[in-house]
């Protein structure tokens, strides 16, 4: 599998940062050209080769792997950077946002500056461990007032009922507001700018989310099934509902959710959310929903909407764990099947809200 770690350049003297500031306008100046098609003129910038090709190619500072590396000497880690004029590169300093994986291998990575400073975007391939075997199930329900709702599902007892990420839906709603108010005022560079401001916030919630729940089913010893949505935009209905479900990170959190999993040898499961939403999880009948958040059951009574669906996706799986792979797994309900009724359910497990 491979992981891209952000590093940071430290402490660059003052030749240093001089020479790669130069290398760095050059590349920047040689994409432009080439997406103005002025390709003539690309020619006439003194360039290291691969790093022009590179730019050409990817669009980006590109970093190629076989002229790059990475050498720690004392506290600080050191990465060689290819430029024109230098004759084995320049090593620069870096500091990474978390340490780089024992026993793996530099792979191409790039090289990008923000707010005046430079990070490299280093790539790294190693082996995934393997995946152990659950002795739990732990569900995740995908939805609009929660983003994620988890339950841990041992040998037919419910556990540890959390929430997560109750924020975003008014982080989306502010900036919706907010947008909607500078568009009247032909504000437009304001709108992009506040529009990369509110995916940065949404993927900080995410990534919090997504190891919250991937720790939980570390220190559980549990797989994680997850329902899949795709194809869920082109089912909804309505100018209001569509906005809401379009705004959903289901597949964003998903697939952190994954990798991060698959990076302690946790299996990773998909399965089918049909009917999850409108089956009470004690007795198996079909229920309705109200409101948004709350499920209502003739038999059974009140409960909470995404708690129910993710019991329900968490009991589906239990039965189907003893048939089905858990590699990159994917479950599916036969057709034909009929949902039992269980009157001797546990009740519902305590709720806690978290991030």
């Amino acid at each position: 599998m491979r992981l891209t770690i952000q590093a940071g350049i430290v402490r660059l003297t003052n030749r240093k940062k001089e020479i790669l500031d130069r290398e760095y306008f050059r590349v920047q100046t040689a994409i432009q050209f080439n997406r103005a098609g002025l390709d003539w003129l690309i020619d006439g910038i003194k360039l290291y080769s691969a790093n022009k090709q590179q730019a050409l190619r990817y669009g980006c500072f590109s970093l190629r792997n076989d002229l790059i590396n990475l050498k720690q000497a004392k506290s600080f880690w050191f990465l060689k950077l290819p430029v024109h004029g230098v004759r084995g590169g320049i090593r620069v300093p870096v500091k990474p946002h978390r340490p780089f994986p024992d026993k793996s291998k530099l792979c191409e990575s790039k090289l990008i500056k923000k707010n005046g400073r430079y990070i490299a975007m280093l790539t790294f391939e190693f082996d995934a461990p393997e995946i152990r075997k659950p002795e739990s199930v732990l569900a995740v329900d995908f939805g609009e007032r929660f983003t994620a709702t988890s339950v841990i599902l041992r040998n037919g007892s419910v556990m540890k009922a959390k929430f997560f990420g109750k924020e975003i839906r008014g982080i989306r709603r502010h900036f919706s507001w907010l947008r909607k108010r500078l568009q009247e005022r032909g504000l437009r560079k304001v709108v992009t700018r506040i529009g990369n401001k509110e995916n940065r916030c949404v993927s900080d919630i995410l990534h919090k989310v997504s190891r919250e729940i991937v720790s939980l089913a570390d220190s559980a010893n549990a797989c994680i099934v997850y329902g899949d949505l795709k194809g869920i935009r082109q089912r909804t209905r309505g100018k209001r509902f569509n906005r809401i479900v379009s705004n959903m990170p289901y597949h964003k959190l998903g697939e952190m959710i994954k990798y991060k999993a698959e990076m302690l040898g946790i299996a990773v499961i998909t399965t089918s959310e049909a009917y999850t939403s409108k089956t009470c999880h004690i007795c198996g009948n079909e229920g309705k929903r109200r409101t948004q958040g709350l499920f209502v059951c003739n038999s059974c009574g009140e409960y909470n909407a995404d708690l129910n669906g993710a019991i329900n996706i968490a009991k589906k799986t239990e039965r189907d764990l003893g048939y089905m792979p858990l590699s990159g797994a994917s479950c599916e309900q036969a057709l034909n099947r009929v949902v039992a009724q269980h009157h001797d359910s546990p009740p519902e497990a305590p709720c806690e809200s978290v991030v």
